[in-house]
């Protein structure tokens, strides 16, 4: 209890849009969100009831006890599990809880592809089931835990039968249904996120393995319904992360080759939220690589999360377990999907522009705040930059979600004005006239001859700041960036590029060295350089370097920053 005040006390004291809120709130300007009922999206027309398994087919499981040790990855972590100790998976202690919630959700079984250990996943499933079966409380049974744990499970039986005893497996299996369930992640139209959406996805798979129609109707109902909470216009998810874009979309395909496998009525419509997902991905993807753009979820490493085959032969996508048929009908789809258009895109946030080689992608919140609830960082005007296939500057991603350092403007390729980043913090129960009120006007991206044009309000909440503006122009050979921040009095302005490989630094200016090809890079002031982890997937990294250009300097304020090939 007193950690938890402490926390919030900090909170408090470091956020001066929270004392505001929290002002306003005390004198009756600001209301509670809306009531609800946590756990029961009104769209539902009420919870179904249990349902026993109806003859679930899956091929006959002959499991041996297991002979040789096992290594596998989890987020974060190496584990490595020895025949006479299985037990280990579970007794050992975790620093961060997704990894542990990743050993209750069996995530190395799909991650592990053909290759899985199946005497390993019928002993540890066993493990399992007699030490967290009964007592269905805790992380082991939270509901998005839940429902990704009997996907896993059900999808390692299609192909090598059920683990453990197969009836006892399919009750307990049928006992997830209920448990998510009781337990849907609903809270309310301005904190409910993409979880509720898995779900959903959890009840149908579970639904239609186990002959339950019922919760797979629920399933297909949630996953229906949420699409529109979670997904902009454009069809790309609102949460300002394009790795969970690509873990959305894969969620979507599954749940609609699922659905159409089992000739459910939601299958159609399941198909067009995937398709209109799909046509996102290529605005996405740069020609080195998705960039890492917000938070990097614990599910699986980016690369597993293509479309198509990976660029890298030793990293598997999760297309490879498809059955023939379910990838001929993926196929189709993303043949037949039409890239989704630019402007549209940019209706949503995201921006991918360029010229000649170079390409980039941005994102800027439709209302200036990070999207909430979401996955988005407080990096406005941070932008990764690739030329041709070879990333120049890159988003630093983020490698845990106990690490806020890397949610802030601090390690992101923008910039900060006495500490202070672009964008405010967002907390679910500020009402959308609050945020109107902070940040007075949205992020305005427009054409240039030559590029693109950000104008932001973000800073306009710091007494003496007003809009920032941040030009990104383009030659042959060159990118130039331009900085504007209109204000008064004199302020420490610092702007910071994160870069992918070496960087030497010579005078006024950096040399950065990736691949076979080498960038001077100036900004006005001399830069510094310091080597910080660029995350590659949650809990991996390789190091990066963030060139800082670092001075004092009187409002308003403008500067360049050159990229140039050296």
């Amino acid at each position: 209890m007193n950690a938890a005040l402490v926390r919030k006390a900090r909170q408090v004291f470091e956020d001066p849009v929270l004392r505001r809120w929290l002002c306003r709130r005390l004198v009756g300007l600001e209301k509670s969100p809306a009531g609800f009922t946590v756990g029961r999206p009104p769209y539902l027309r009420g919870a179904f009831p249990d349902e026993a398994p109806q003859g679930p087919v899956f091929p006959a499981s002959r499991f041996s006890a297991p002979a040789n040790s096992l290594e596998f990855a989890l987020p974060g972590e190496t584990v490595t599990l020895e025949p006479g100790n299985p037990d280990a998976l579970f007794e050992r202690q975790y620093v961060d809880l997704e990894t542990l919630l990743a050993a209750h959700r069996f995530s190395w079984v799909p991650l592990a592809g053909s290759g899985v250990e199946a005497d390993w996943v019928d002993a540890l499933w066993r493990i399992w089931s007699d030490r967290f079966g009964a007592d269905r409380t805790g992380w082991p049974w939270h509901a998005y835990t839940t429902a990704e744990r009997a996907i896993n499970i059900i999808d390692f039986a299609r192909g090598s039968g059920l683990p453990g005893d197969p009836d006892e497996t399919a009750g307990l299996l049928a006992a997830h249904a209920a448990v998510i369930r009781d337990n849907l992640e609903y809270f309310g139209d301005h904190y409910t996120s993409n979880h509720l959406s898995n779900n959903g996805r959890g009840l149908l798979r579970i639904g239609t393995a186990l002959g339950m129609p019922e919760a797979a109707r629920t399933g297909a109902e949630i996953l229906i319904a949420e699409a529109g909470r979670i997904f902009g216009r454009s069809g790309v998810l609102r949460e300002g992360s394009t790795h969970y874009h690509l873990l959305l979309t894969r969620n979507y395909i599954d749940a609609w080759l699922d659905a159409d496998g089992a000739g459910l009525d939601q299958a159609p419509m399941l198909r067009d939220i995937a398709a209109r997902a799909v046509a996102v991905v290529p605005s996405l993807m740069l020609p080195g690589g998705v960039p890492l753009i917000g938070d990097v979820s614990p599910d699986s490493p980016p690369g597993y999360l293509y479309l198509t085959s990976n660029p890298d032969p030793t990293v598997l996508t999760w297309t490879e377990g498809l059955a023939e048929d379910a990838r001929r009908k993926l196929r189709l789809l993303v043949d037949q999907t039409n890239p989704v258009s630019s402007d549209r895109l940019s209706e949503d946030g995201w921006h991918r522009f360029g010229s000649s080689s170079w390409e980039v992608l941005t994102f800027a919140p439709p209302d200036g705040w990070p999207p909430m609830p979401g996955h988005g960082h407080h990096d406005l005007g941070s932008f990764e930059l690739h030329d041709h296939d070879v990333p120049i500057i890159v988003d630093p991603g983020r490698g845990s979600y106990a690490d806020t350092e890397y949610e802030s403007a601090t390690w992101h390729s923008g910039i900060s004005i006495d500490g202070h980043g672009p964008t405010p913090v967002n907390r679910p129960h500020y009402a959308d006239d609050f945020r109107r009120r902070i940040v007075p006007s949205a992020p305005d991206v427009i054409r240039l001859r030559d590029g693109r044009c950000l104008t932001h309000a973000g800073f306009a909440r710091i007494s003496g700041l007003g809009d920032a503006h941040r030009e990104w122009r383009f030659d042959d050979d060159a990118v130039s960036i331009r900085d504007r921040i209109e204000g008064s009095g004199n302020r420490r302005i610092q702007r910071r590029l994160f870069v992918a490989g070496d960087v030497i630094v010579e005078d006024d200016f950096a040399l950065l060295r990736t691949g076979k090809r080498t960038y001077r890079i100036s900004g006005g002031p001399p830069p510094t350089t310091q080597s910080r982890p660029r995350w590659t997937a949650y809990g991996e990294s390789r190091l990066g370097t963030v060139i800082l250009f670092d001075q004092s300097a009187s409002l308003p304020f403008e500067s360049l920053i050159t990229i140039e090939r050296a």
